[in-house]
């Protein structure tokens, strides 16, 4: 029976190698003690915030490792990976069941924005400030869309887009700088793709508007969020959401600046 770790070592070295489209043993083996020496880190963090980053090679590395021991999942559960719709084949570029479910979780490198849980691996995107030179002091809303993972269970939650209560809002009072509009939607959308408690992900967006327009009053509102935990597992019931608030400053003393449809 050849033992785990060198089939492991065949699966990961035969793929890298494929992918990249060369035979250095030398960059394959610093791909994978780059990714042997990253310090795991918390699942709604991204790697940048834990002082680390990780390279594409390094990256794909993991995306190996994780689909081998995916398929040992698959295994443990009895479902046959001969089934062709859970079979990988490498020829015509079908990465299988258990490559799919890798790279849901990591991405297809790390510039992938658009996975689940890519925002653990994805740079920050900017948010760009400009002077208020206008002197401006109007509340400012913003509505975006978000897709994030339930911590707990790993499935998606996010709005339910046939519920027009289903919405996300990101205010501020603007003091010295102006916020891009688009950016809020760009960073929400970021640090969303990761794994969340609803609650903790309303308090970090609110704590990053607050820290980067430099502004005491920011209202967030992740409203009737849909949960696949709840609606497909457990309780089963497809008409549960959560709703969440971040609210300070001068929002939090008048709720009047408040449209009432985002409250």
């Amino acid at each position: 029976m050849v033992p785990i770790q060198d089939e492991l070592d065949a699966f990961v070295r035969e793929r890298f190698f494929c992918h990249f489209g060369h035979t250095d043993e030398a960059v394959l083996q610093n791909a994978m003690q780059e990714y042997r020496d990253i310090e795991p880190f918390r699942v709604n963090e991204n790697i940048h915030e834990s002082g680390q980053s990780m390279s594409p090679e390094a990256h794909y590395v993991m995306r190996l490792h994780t689909m081998f021991y995916m398929e040992r999942v698959l295994d443990a559960l009895k479902i046959d990976r001969s089934d062709p719709n859970v079979m990988e084949e490498a020829a015509c570029g079908n990465i299988g069941t258990a490559g799919r479910i890798a790279k849901m979780y990591s991405g297809a490198d790390p510039e992938d924005d658009r996975e689940l849980m890519s925002g653990r691996w994805n740079r920050e995107p900017r948010m760009a400030t400009f002077p208020n030179t206008a002197g401006t002091h109007e509340p400012v809303f913003v509505t975006t869309q978000l897709d994030a993972v339930c911590s707990h269970h790993f499935i998606r939650f996010g709005q339910d887009q046939a519920d027009a209560g289903s919405v996300v809002v990101v205010g501020y009072i603007p003091r010295e700088k102006l916020g891009g509009i688009s950016k809020i939607n760009r960073f929400v959308n970021w640090c969303a793709r990761r794994g969340w408690l609803q609650e903790d992900l309303t308090r970090y967006i609110g704590n990053k508007i607050t820290q980067t327009f430099e502004t005491d009053s920011v209202y967030v509102s992740l409203s009737n969020l849909k949960h696949g935990c709840a609606a497909y597992r457990g309780a089963c019931d497809i008409n549960a959401s959560t709703s969440t608030i971040f609210v300070t400053g001068d929002f939090e003393r008048d709720r009047s600046l408040i449209p009432l449809k985002f409250q």
